[in-house]
């Protein structure tokens, strides 16, 4: 089955789902899509991929969705997984993404002439699980806590409900993810510790400011960069009033 047909599958059942506000077609295999969740939108980057997919790719798009305040979502071809259904292909892209989806990869693959998208659970010993087909109604943002050696901090991913792979969770805990903070992404983007006082945020903030302000930085995205950082200031002292 050819990538074209199934992000096509993808976009148009999107946009007949009840959530969906909208779905944007950024690039061959590639959309945003912004969902409903408890009372705002989120916006979703979605990733169909039916080539290799390496960790640089990961650590950019994930690394880049989540400073520019989006979660993000892989959907790979299965055969990418694994070979047989029954064991996976752990490559250092695969042991990533383990890590980021709490040991859930989402895949797509042909049924007669139509399309899945499934869950495929992976535990420690490499045996893979295939899952039921998920609801794309399900779609939703989540945040994980990541310490790899490629990644490190929270960063924005996007799943679909789980339930189907809860007692896997309860048995056998695989590439665990720890409770975030509220605020962790905030303090992640001023480099500072959830732990600092209000004078080291402060200075935090000023050195960010200095080294971002559209009038010293002259790289693309400067401006969105130097709100994303007002933001997380602004988001911080606030949480700090009401202590």
């Amino acid at each position: 089955m050819s990538l074209q047909t199934v992000f096509r599958y993808l976009v148009e059942t999107l946009r007949g789902t009840k959530h969906v506000r909208n779905v944007r077609v950024l690039d061959e295999g590639v959309m945003l899509v912004e969902v409903a969740q408890m009372g705002f939108y989120e916006e979703i980057m979605v990733y169909v991929l039916a080539g290799e997919i390496s960790t640089g790719f990961i650590k950019k798009t994930l690394n880049a969705n989540s400073h520019a305040d989006k979660h993000t979502l892989y959907i790979l071809a299965l055969e990418l997984i694994t070979d047989d259904g029954q064991s996976a292909r752990m490559s250092e892209a695969v042991r990533l993404l383990l890590h980021a989806y709490n040991s859930t990869i989402y895949a797509y693959r042909q049924v007669g002439h139509g399309v899945e998208i499934l869950g495929v659970h992976i535990d420690r010993s490499g045996r893979v699980q295939l899952g039921e087909p998920v609801n794309l109604g399900d779609l939703s943002g989540e945040y994980a806590e990541l310490n790899t050696r490629y990644i490190l901090g929270v960063r924005k991913i996007a799943g679909f409900n789980r339930r189907q792979f809860a007692e896997h969770a309860e048995s056998e805990p695989h590439y665990e993810r720890e409770v975030v903070h509220p605020l962790q992404e905030f303090y992640d983007l001023l480099e500072v510790s959830i732990h600092a006082n209000l004078a080291e945020i402060k200075r935090a903030y000023r050195r960010k400011a200095r080294q971002h302000h559209p009038d010293t930085d002259k790289s693309p995205g400067a401006t969105e960069r130097m709100q994303q950082i007002n933001d997380a200031y602004a988001r911080i002292l606030e949480a700090l009033e009401e202590v």
